[in-house]
This record gives structure tokens, sequence and C-alpha cells, in this order.
């Protein structure tokens, strides 16, 4: 994935009264009069008044900050609002410094003309995407889109909210809309149109990850006599381990390494069942599993967009009443952050997981390959799943932000 840097100086100078720097005398001190601030006292504070957070504030709390923001202008979450793309533009450029502890020490110290990273800000999408896993799963993931998750998972609750209580549209006996032919030839072809680019996109994010997947399962079944080579097993372990301790450090790293160990070893574990067991029994157990896995995710994925939906109305009823004070106002933008981390995620998971079922499928099953080698990725495959599932945090536990968030929403499910 190439980083697209984009040039926001424009703004920034909207966003800020600006302090203008003076060059300094031989390029080693600054003219006399010239303003520094330190950490502090900055020079300035408007990045830390847009994310809302104390000039003491810890990376932690810039993070949180940002996905509170982040989602709540979200240009998709705001079609109607003209201003809402360029507060999202202002939240990354904030974040994006304030993040980074060298620009961070710039800013505090000269202003926001002279803490901008060499090339430019990275586009605010971009960042907003990094929110799960970055740059480094791409070649494990394959591309995601939040922008578009979101808006789907909103699109989704409105849908639903909108079949439940539209009563203006002329529907049948069974509660089915009546379309007109010619109306129903255009959704057709709308629908048509759509699936067949999402497919499109869907084989080539596929035929990418098949790649990656073989050269790196290559490492092992390139050097092992067989399956049961405890040797290169034993090398081929240690080199998973170590990748998942690298991974397991971004955004949402240990969240999306449980997701993709799961898939990796649900499909090596159901090509090995089914190829060792009579009649494939095991196989047809671990497919059985598989299948509830997905509807059970898949039910929980749309409950929380209902549930986030449910957030943002609240909100906005809130703010039209004009009875909701900066306190309650941030709390609730608290809970639709989560609730919108959630719902994206599971959103983004459920994507994941279709997209790895299908690569592992591809890589298993290559009829270009003998049935020895198969076994041979089945087996490599398996033990980097496990490498991936059994990834903790630093601390030992395995108590993950996506897991912690869950957690709570079920308790608060639960006491209503």
């Amino acid at each position: 994935m190439h980083s697209i840097r984009v040039n926001y100086t424009g703004v920034q100078d909207s966003v800020h009264a600006e302090h203008k720097p003076s060059s300094s005398q031989g390029g080693a001190t600054p003219r006399r009069g010239r303003k520094i601030g330190t950490q502090e006292r900055p020079l300035e504070t408007g990045y830390y008044d847009i994310l809302g957070v104390p000039i003491d504030a810890t990376t932690d709390e810039i993070k949180k900050a940002y996905r509170r923001l982040a989602i709540k202008h979200h240009p998709d979450k705001n079609p109607d609002d003209p201003h809402a793309e360029e507060r999202f533009k202002e939240i990354a450029i904030a974040y994006q410094t304030l993040s980074d502890d060298a620009l961070r020490k710039k800013y505090n110290e000269f202003g926001s003309k002279e803490s901008a990273p060499e090339g430019g800000f990275v586009d605010p999408e971009e960042v907003f995407g990094a929110i799960f896993g970055g740059e480094r799963f791409t070649s494990i993931i394959g591309q995601i889109s939040l922008a578009r998750d979101m808006k789907a998972a909103l699109q989704e609750a409105e849908d639903v909210e909108s079949e439940e209580s539209d009563t203006k549209r002329v529907r049948d006996a069974k509660g089915r809309e009546i379309l007109s032919d010619e109306e129903k030839a255009q959704k057709e072809e709308r629908e048509r149109k759509k699936a067949a680019e999402k497919a499109a996109v869907r084989k080539e994010r596929v035929q990418k990850l098949v790649d990656n997947l073989e050269r790196k399962l290559g490492i092992f079944t390139e050097s092992a006599t067989g399956p049961n080579d405890l040797d290169v097993s034993k090398s081929w372990r240690t080199i998973c381990e170590l990748e998942a301790e690298e991974l397991k450090r971004e955004s949402y790293g240990l969240e999306l390494l449980h997701a993709v160990g799961f898939v990796y070893t649900a499909k090596a574990k159901h090509f090995l069942a089914t190829n060792q067991t009579l009649f494939g029994v095991g196989g047809w157990l671990h497919n059985v599993q598989g299948k509830y896995h997905v509807f059970s995710e898949t039910v929980s994925t749309l409950r929380s967009a209902i549930e986030l939906k449910a957030v943002f109305d609240q909100i906005q009823a809130a703010e039209k009443a004009g009875n909701l004070n900066p306190e309650e106002k941030k709390k609730l933008e608290e809970q639709a952050a989560e609730k919108g981390l959630q719902a994206l995620f599971k959103g983004t998971k459920l994507e994941i997981e279709s997209v790895l079922r299908e690569t592992c499928d591809r890589v298993l099953e290559d009829p270009n390959i003998t049935r020895e080698k198969a076994q041979l990725r089945a087996v490599a495959l398996q033990i980097l799943g496990e490498a991936f599932t059994t990834a903790r945090k630093d601390d030992g536990s395995n108590e993950d932000e996506y897991v912690r968030i869950e957690t709570k929403n079920s308790r608060a499910r639960d006491r209503r």
C-alpha cells in the first residue's frame, strides 16, 4: 500500500492563527525576539484543542480522542454537512502531529508551520484506515476500506429501521415493497453492476493473498522432509511467533492476529481431518463449526450496526433539544466511538475472514501441486495460525481492546 501524501497547509492556515518563524542567523541560533515554546508550555495549542486533549496527554489518550472524533466527523457519516470533510482533515493533521514524538516536540516548540512531516501529511482516509492494522497487515488481509465499512454498517442499520417503520411505501400483503417494472429493472441493474465491481475487486485481492501465502508457506514446504519433520517445524514455529510479535504492536494488531489465526488454523485442521480420517468425518465436523461461526458473527455484526445507529440518533436528538451539557455530550460521543469501533471491527473482521477462507481453499486445493505438498502446506498453515492465535499482550493477558469493548457492552446489555 503506497502512502498518499497531501499538503494540507491551506487547511492548517484556516484553522489556526499561525506564528511565522523567522530564519536563523547562520543556520544556528534564532533571531532575537523569536518565540520558542516548551513541552510544558507549547507555543501553540491548536492541535490539542482540535482533539480536545490537555497538553500533557499521553499517546494513548491522543489515540482515543482521534478515534472518537474521526468516527463522529467522518464525511460518510455526515453527507449533509459541507464542513465535515474539512474537520476530518483537521483531526487527521492534529493526530499525525501529536502521535509522533518528534513532530509533537517540534510543534510544541515552533508551532504548526515547522512541525509538518517531510513530504506532507498522509491522506486522512489512510490515517483512518490504519486504525485496524495499517500497512503491515496488507500482505496478509489485503486492502480494507473503513470508510466503506462504516457507510455499509450505517446503511445496514438504516435499512433495518426503514423496513420496520416506513409506512409510506406501497407494499403487498407480505409487507414487500411494490415496484413498477421499470423500477425493478433499474434496481436489478444497479445491483448487478455493484455485484460485478465487488467481485472483480475481491478476485484481485484474493489472488494477491494466495501468492503471498504460498510464498510464505514455501519456507516450510521447501525445507521439510515430511509433515512430521520436527526440526523444520520448530524453526518454522519460531519464525511465525516472531512475525506475530511484530504484528501485534500495530493498531488492533492483536485482534487481527487472532482473527487471521482462527481462519488459518480452522482451514488447516479441516483439510488435514478430511484427508486423514475415515470418510472425512473430522473434516465434516470442522465444516459445521465453521458455518456456525460465520452465522454468529453475522448476527453480531448486524446488532452492532443497529446499536451504533441508536447512539448517533440519541446524540442528534439531544443536540436538537438543546438539553445536552458538554460533559454529557462527550460521554455520548465516547459511547458512539466505542460502538463505532466495535461495529467497524466486526464488519471488517467478517470481510477478512471470508476473504481468508477463500484464500486458504485456493492454497490448499491447488490442482497444480501434489497431495504431499498440499499436506505440507496445511501443516505449515496450522503452525502459522496457532502462532497468531496464541499471541498475547506484553503483560501476558489475552484481553485485547476489541474483547474489552465487547465485554463492556455485553455487561451493559445484561443489566438492561
